[in-house]
């Protein structure tokens, strides 16, 4: 049985919904979603779905494992290093963008302070 996006919803509602106004089923729900689920609607969960259920009590971390990679999807010294810093030319790619950019913004916040200073000189020049 596969479900569709309003039988999810309609599941969602009714465990959140029964969860907030009962302590027991909300501990089953953080302990066995899928028998929280049956529960609360009767209808077994799709083998495919993964749920997974965070109490908003407290502090809470989620880490997500990456797939396993195999021998062949390591990465060489070589790219190794490129990523943990050990290549220069990444670095400074960036760093020249980044002093372009700032170079840029001096040389047009100069020329607005000119054009400030001579707008004042000549309104001085005129009164």
């Amino acid at each position: 049985m596969s479900w569709n996006e309003q039988q999810v919803k309609d599941t969602v509602n009714a465990v959140i919904t029964k969860a907030n106004s009962d302590a027991e089923f909300r501990a089953l729900a953080v302990s066995d979603i899928y028998a929280a689920i049956k529960a609360a609607t009767g209808h077994e969960v799709p083998q495919e779905f993964k749920i997974n259920i965070v109490d908003a009590t407290g502090y809470h971390s989620t880490i997500v494992l990456p797939e396993v990679r195999g021998a062949a999807d390591e990465l060489t010294e070589t790219e190794l290093e490129s990523v943990a810093g050990g290549s220069k030319s990444g670095a400074n790619d960036f760093f020249n963008g980044v002093g372009s950019i700032a170079e840029n913004a001096a040389n047009t916040a100069i020329r607005v302070g000119e054009n400030i200073g001579n707008a004042t000189a000549d309104q001085i020049r005129n009164t």
